[in-house]
């Protein structure tokens, strides 16, 4: 009895342990897994058959069928250039030119991951649908003020979510392996706040 006693006190012991070090890793992760590019970060080959268990674990719960490197890269954002938290109480303007890739995509999600739901049913712009400036570059806004959207002389833009906080994603396919090689310095677009509901 006592024997089985030290058994399950151990047993217990070290589900607490293993739960408490998944949880950590778990959230400290992202720091150490992606990289970072300015307002963007990168997960190098999250469908890699030799990735490391903490990129399958994070993969499982945000990109199941995610593809290796050169095939695509999956960027993701939920910050603008002044490093604050995208919100749907503001309009914003990303900035680019266009990516040296078979296709591309920029996908706006709610807080949960989710696409935005919205009358115009558009949740994402991509290299064939796109329309592109004199220059050759785009711009697409993110907003959920209809007066800023009467007011607008471009058809890119996605309605963000009322009053809560959201993120973009960009997936590029097949943009060659020398894009893979400089990731932290690759040029990709900019997210300006433009004005706030509430300002």
């Amino acid at each position: 009895m006592i024997l089985l006693r030290r058994y399950l006190i151990y047993l217990i012991l070290v589900i607490l342990v293993a739960t408490g070090f998944t949880y950590i890793s778990y959230k400290i992760y992202p720091s150490i897994g992606f990289v970072k590019n300015d307002i963007w970060r990168v997960l190098p080959s999250p469908g890699d058959a030799n990735r490391d268990i903490y990129t399958r674990a994070f993969v499982s719960q945000y990109g199941t069928f995610a593809l290796a490197k050169p095939e695509a890269a999956y960027f993701s954002a939920s910050i603008d250039i002044e490093e604050n938290l995208l919100s749907g109480n503001c309009s914003y303007k990303l900035t680019g030119e266009d990516i040296e890739a078979k296709w591309w995509a920029i996908t706006l999600y709610d807080k949960d991951g989710f696409l935005t739901q919205n009358n115009e049913k558009l949740y994402s712009f991509n290299s064939e649908n796109i329309d592109f400036n004199f220059e050759g570059g785009f711009e697409i806004y993110f907003t959920n003020d209809d007066a800023f959207i009467a007011e607008l002389n471009n058809k890119n833009w996605l309605r963000s979510p009322e009053e809560e906080n959201f993120s973009i994603s960009m997936r590029i396919y097949l943009p060659g392996e020398e894009f893979f090689s400089n990731l932290k310095r690759i040029n990709l677009p900019i997210v300006e706040k433009i004005r706030c509901l509430d300002e």
